[in-house]
C-alpha cells in the first residue's frame, strides 16, 4: 500500500516548521505593530500566508494529480498496490473515498490560505494592496484551475470560504469558471502593469519570482495562454480572440522566467522537493514507481537524450517501461523492480519544482501559429520548445543540437494533423513530473493516442477501455454536508463517471 499518510505528514511538519520559523520573526515590525496595537484586530499578516499557499500549491496532492490520475491516465507512471485501481479504469479505490482526500485536500489547503489573502488584501481588507491581490489571484487561478480539469464542475466563487460561513458552496459550471479566470488574469496583469512595483510581494515574501513583477506578467499572461487554448476548443468563437492577445503581450520565453519552485538539501532542513520521498520509498522497497511503457519507448524511438536522466535501466542494461492497464492476472506476472523507475537525480531534493515553464509555451505558440492564430514560424518554436525542455533538465547542450538536427520528431512535418500530434507529444513529455497537465494535453488535442484496450491483459474498467475524461466527485464528507449542491452538479453533468468529458474536452 502506498504510504501516502508519510507524504501527508511530512509536508504539514514543513509547513509547521514553516509557521513557528515565521512566528519568531518577532522584530518584524508590522508584526510587532499588530501586537501592540490594542486599535487594531490581530490577524495573520497577508505575507505569512501568501508564501504559505504559494508552496502548498506547488506541493498539496502531487501524489493524486501527478501521479495517481493524472500520471496513470496520461500513460507516464504505474502508481503502486491499491492505487493501481486507478491505472484499471475502475471507477471506485479500495482504500475508500480518495476524491474526498484530493478535494478536502486542495480547499483546506492553498485555496483557503489563498483566499485568506484575497480578502486581506482586497478592497476594505486588513492589508488592502491592489498588486498582492492580482498576485494572490494569480495563485488562486492555478489551484481552481487544476480542481476543474480534475472533476468538472466545482465550487469556485464560493469555494473555500468556509471561514466566512459558507459550508454550503454552489458548484460552478466549468465555462463559468473559465471564463473568469480568463478574465480576472487580464484584470490582474492591467493591475501588475501599471501599479507601484514597491506594493508587491517583496523577494523574501515572494518564493515564486523572489519580487519580479515582470516575471508575474509574464506568468500571468502564459496561464491565460493555457486556459485559453483549452476554453477555445469548446467555444472558438470566444477564446481565440483571447490566444491572439495572449500571443501579443509578454509570455514565459526563457527558464529564467520559469514558474518553479526552488528547493534545498542542507542540514539546516530547508524546504526539500517532495518528488525525492518517492525516490527514497523506490530505493528501500516501501513503495514501486514505474515509468510507462509508452512513455520510455516514446523517448527511446526517438533516441531522446532525456532518457537516461529519467530513467534507469533495468539487470540487462535495458529501458524496459511497466504497460499501463494490467489486469491482476497479467500484473502478477510482472517484474516491477525489472522495470523503469525514475533516477536519484530527476528526483534529488534540491531539484526545483514547476507550475509552468518556458517549453510549454513554445509549444503552444508553435500550436496557435497552426491554427492561425499567430505570427512566426512554428517549426521555429516547435524546436525552441524542444531546446527549452532539455535546458531546463541540464541535458547537454551538443546532446540537444544533436537531437534537434538528426531526429525526424524534432523537426515539423507533414500536414497540420501531424504537426499537432508532434507538438503535443513533446507538451506530453516536457511536464513531467507534473504528469496532471500531461493528461489535460490528451484531453485537449488527442494526442499522444491513447488506444483503445482491447487486448486480454489489459483491464477495461469503467469506461470500456477508454481513458478516462475525468474524476467522480466525493461520496463521503461533501456528500453529507453538501449534498444538495453536489447532486445539482451531477445532474448538470450528465452524471458521475469517470468517461464523462469536461467542457473543453472534445477529443
Amino acid at each position: 500500500m502506498k504510504n501516502s499518510g508519510k507524504h501527508n505528514f511530512k509536508s504539514k511538519a514543513v509547513l509547521l516548521i514553516l509557521f513557528v520559523f515565521m512566528g519568531m520573526a518577532a522584530c518584524d515590525d508590522r508584526w510587532v505593530e499588530m501586537n501592540t496595537d490594542p486599535n487594531r484586530v490581530s490577524v495573520m499578516p497577508d505575507e505569512y500566508l501568501f508564501t504559505s499557499a504559494v508552496k502548498q500549491t506547488f506541493r498539496t496532492q502531487i501524489d493524486r494529480f501527478e501521479v495517481d490520475f493524472g500520471g496513470q491516465y496520461a500513460h507516464i507512471w504505474v502508481s503502486h498496490n491499491w492505487v493501481r485501481e486507478v491505472d484499471k479504469y475502475l471507477d471506485y479505490l479500495a482504500q475508500g473515498d480518495i476524491a474526498e482526500r484530493v478535494y478536502n485536500g486542495m480547499y483546506n489547503g492553498s485555496v483557503r490560505n489563498i483566499n485568506e489573502v484575497l480578502v486581506l488584501t482586497g478592497e476594505g481588507g486588513a492589508f488592502e494592496n491592489k498588486m498582492r491581490n492580482s498576485q494572490a489571484c494569480i495563485i488562486a487561478i492555478v489551484n481552481f484551475a487544476k480542481l476543474v480539469d480534475l472533476f468538472g464542475d466545482v465550487p469556485y466563487f464560493e469555494g473555500g470560504m468556509g471561514k466566512y460561513d459558507i459550508m454550503k458552496p454552489k458548484y460552478d459550471k466549468q465555462q463559468d469558471i473559465y471564463n473568469d479566470m480568463i478574465s480576472k488574469l487580464k484584470e490582474c496583469i492591467t493591475v501588475l502593469k501599471s501599479g507601484n512595483l514597491k506594493d508587491a510581494y517583496p523577494a523574501g515574501e515572494d518564493p515564486l519570482f523572489a519580487g519580479k513583477v515582470d516575471n508575474w506578467i509574464r506568468f500571468a499572461n502564459s496561464l491565460r495562454l493555457r486556459l485559453a487554448m483549452r476554453a477555445k476548443v469548446a467555444d472558438a468563437a470566444k477564446y481565440n480572440a483571447v490566444v491572439t492577445e495572449c500571443l501579443s503581450l509578454p509570455l514565459i520565453e526563457t527558464n529564467l522566467q520559469n514558474a518553479k519552485l526552488i528547493c534545498y538539501d542542507s542540514e539546516n532542513g530547508d524546504l526539500y522537493n517532495p518528488w525525492n520521498n518517492y525516490y527514497t520509498d523506490v530505493s528501500n522497497g516501501t513503495y514501486i514507481l514505474n515509468w510507462s511503457e509508452k512513455f520510455i519507448e516514446t523517448l527511446k524511438g526517438t533516441n531522446d537524450p532525456r532518457l537516461p536522466f529519467f530513467s534507469t535501466k533495468n539487470k540487462k542494461g535495458e529501458y524496459i517501461g511497466m504497460p499501463n492497464g494490467l489486469n491482476d492476472d497479467y500484473y502478477s506476472g510482472w517484474s516491477r523492480a525489472n522495470s523503469a523507475m525514475p533516477t536519484a537525480g530527476f528526483f534529488a531534493k534540491d531539484q526545483p519544482m514547476y507550475l509552468m515553464a518556458a517549453s510549454e509555451i513554445w509549444f503552444l505558440r508553435a500550436e496557435a501559429v497552426l491554427d492561425g492564430l499567430g505570427t512566426g514560424n512554428a517549426n521555429e518554436m516547435y524546436q525552441t520548445g524542444i531546446k527549452m525542455a532539455m535546458e531546463q533538465w541540464d541535458i547537454k547542450l551538443t546532446d540537444i543540437q544533436n537531437y534537434i538536427t538528426n531526429e525526424i520528431e524534432a523537426t515539423l512535418y507533414g500536414d497540420k494533423k501531424n504537426s499537432v500530434r508532434q507538438i503535443a507529444t513533446q507538451l506530453w513529455i516536457s511536464f513531467v513530473p507534473n504528469a496532471f497537465e500531461s493528461w489535460s494535453t490528451i484531453r485537449r488535442t488527442g494526442y499522444p493516442e491513447i488506444p483503445v484496450r482491447e487486448y486480454e491483459a489489459l483491464s477495461k474498467g469503467a469506461t470500456n477501455g477508454v481513458m478516462p475524461s475525468r474524476i467522480k466527485y466525493p461520496y463521503t464528507v461533501e456528500k453529507a454536508v453538501n449534498g444538495e449542491n453536489l447532486q445539482n452538479a451531477i445532474t448538470s453533468m450528465g452524471g458521475d463517471k469517470i468517461d464523462i468529458k469536461l467542457w473543453w474536452n472534445k477529443k
